[in-house]
């Protein structure tokens, strides 16, 4: 008897402390950033930095209750991203790394800053996780970019699939960019046939060269993958490849691929090159 009245008390104190989460999450994050005025958002950042410092302060009591949340489908969507970078500032395993990227992929883009968002799950990605539902997102934003001052560049849309895409294993996401390039605009085709030409493999060198002769894709689109086709390496890049071992052109590529910069570009440009000479595809 006594045993059941204290697993009646735990289930019942549970889920009160898991509707008293539920329903702040709700209360705190009932607006959308994109929609609201920058002194709104210095308020309500008071308000949220509150709500992380008493989850941080108490992981006994809130962690599975946060982990909980972002599970559902009922709140907002900054939650999902807010609560999943509460949740990987509390923890580093696997499982919370896998539901934070579930989670993420339920935000909604405009809402987060396109740099952070790109840097976080490229990070992910770097780590081997795969982050293919959230990346894709991107795809349906028009004109995704964000500019790096210390460069002067712009990470176009390209880039940002690129490189939220490469660092993890291709088989992730090659089925899917080929999958959903049709129902995307022609800037965002441009940026699936970008990646695929970075990525190097020849079941993605099979679809892109299939885009010359299909005439129900946009002239400039075909065009495009026409010529990001044709690159090869240039005389200088062959030199620089010929001082270089495979390992080190590997190694290369992993590093460029954590780094933001018109530099770091050109790098990953000069191993994919490197790479598309060897490659015998069928």
């Amino acid at each position: 008897m006594k045993f059941i009245q204290i697993l009646c008390f735990t289930l019942l104190t549970t889920y009160a402390y898991g509707q008293t989460l539920s329903n702040e999450v709700d209360s705190i994050y009932n607006f959308k950033p994109s929609k609201i005025t920058e002194n709104e958002k210095r308020r309500i950042g008071t308000v949220l930095d509150k709500f992380w410092e008493k989850v941080k302060n108490d992981t006994t009591r809130f962690l599975q209750q946060l982990r909980a949340e972002l599970q559902t489908n009922k709140h907002k969507p900054f939650f999902y991203y807010d609560g999943s970078s509460l949740l990987l500032s509390l923890t580093n395993s696997i499982a919370d790394k896998e539901l934070a990227i579930e989670a993420i992929a339920k935000c909604d883009v405009d809402d987060i800053s396109r740099e952070i968002y790109v840097k976080t799950l490229n990070r992910l990605a770097n780590e081997g996780f795969n982050v293919t539902k959230p990346s894709i997102k991107i795809l349906y934003e028009d004109n995704f970019s964000f500019f790096i001052p210390q460069h002067a560049m712009t990470f176009n849309q390209g880039y940002c699939l690129t490189y939220l895409l490469l660092p993890q294993k291709n088989v992730n996401y090659v089925d899917t960019l080929i999958k959903i390039f049709a129902s995307v605009k022609p800037e965002a085709q441009e940026s699936i046939i970008t990646t695929l030409w970075f990525d190097c493999t020849c079941k993605g060198d099979q679809f892109l060269n299939s885009i010359y002769a299909d005439t129900k894709i946009d002239k400039s689109v075909r065009e495009y993958a026409k010529k990001i086709m044709g690159y090869k390496l240039r005389e200088h890049q062959q030199e620089y490849v010929n001082a270089m071992s495979k390992d080190q052109l590997d190694s290369l590529r992993k590093e460029v691929l954590t780094l933001f910069s018109d530099e770091a570009i050109g790098l990953l440009d000069l191993t994919t090159r490197a790479r598309r000479k060897e490659n015998k595809c069928p």
